[in-house]
């Protein structure tokens, strides 16, 4: 499979809505499944199959009402567990990700942290090499989740569900939000980050049910999503950083780092705060379903 296709995953209108969200959530876990046969643990792979795992997560977020506790206990552990198993060489690869684009935005001398990228490609390399053997299990867990879709009785899932859901999953983010005003803690602000994602995914499923097909706001959802996450990965980047040895290369890149991080959080908040401003109730009336 080539990991650049992309994988449907908004509802068709004038469909079932209740058949629409069974297909969603199988044509993800295929994605997932297909990108990773073989063994394939590169970064984009990786990446492909987090993402379905985090669309369907929101899938189930979207289904909770009709979901029995026992449905939505199952495909959590199963979804948990593989994205678990996949987290440390994603967090590796964006590592040396994110050192790259540092460097090639300054004017600091490549050559100095030749030591350091090679370091910190090593740790990539070494969990990958790991995580293959998990792939067998990574892709069971995958399986069991697809093939549990075809038992969801979601037949009383319908337009009420939905508006009910994405106005819930808007509040949370608004609470989140305000939280992060409050505690400057990374676990808080990692909580942002997943209800962000979270409505960006719920959005993108409801699509066709927003004027212009949601453009806008799937556009601002993500400029949110990638401010948001490049906090993340600047401060994942930090503190692989503080685990080598101290030198004058950890130093100055752990220096530019703390530079670009409350300006980076200012334009973040500014913009997340834009975007938020709607009460729930207003936010949900745009929603032509």
């Amino acid at each position: 499979m080539k990991t650049g296709k992309k994988t449907r995953f908004h509802l068709r209108v004038n469909k079932p809505i209740d058949k629409e969200i069974k297909t969603l959530a199988k044509l993800q876990l295929e994605a997932a499944l297909q990108v990773l046969n073989g063994n394939n643990i590169s970064p984009e792979a990786v990446h492909v199959a987090r993402t379905s795992i985090k669309k369907v997560r929101t899938i189930i977020q979207l289904t909770s009402p009709v979901l029995s506790n026992s449905e939505r206990k199952k495909l959590h552990d199963l979804l948990h567990e593989a994205s678990i198993r996949l987290g440390p060489v994603r967090d590796a690869g964006v590592q040396v990700q994110t050192f790259d684009l540092i460097l090639g935005s300054s004017n600091l001398n490549q050559d100095d942290f030749y030591s350091l990228r090679e370091g910190l490609s090593d740790v990539f390399r070494q969990r990958s090499k790991n995580s293959v053997r998990l792939i067998p299990g990574i892709m069971d867990s995958l399986g069991r989740s697809l093939r549990a879709i075809d038992s969801w009785n979601l037949e009383s899932f319908g337009v009420r569900e939905i508006r009910r859901r994405l106005r819930r999953i808007y509040r949370r983010g608004r609470t989140a939000l305000d939280l992060c005003m409050e505690d400057e803690s990374q676990e808080v602000f990692h909580t942002f980050r997943k209800m962000v994602k979270q409505l960006w995914y719920a959005v993108r499923i409801t699509s066709r049910y927003w004027p212009h097909d949601g453009e806008d706001l799937i556009r601002d959802l993500g400029c949110l999503g990638e401010l948001v996450g490049k906090e993340r990965d600047l401060k994942m980047l930090a503190s692989a950083l503080r685990s080598f040895s101290k030198s004058k290369a950890t130093t100055n890149l752990l220096s530019r780092i703390e530079s670009e991080l409350p300006d980076l959080r200012h334009a973040t908040m500014k913009r997340a705060f834009s975007f938020y401003e709607l009460k729930p109730k207003i936010f949900i009336e745009a929603l032509i379903i």
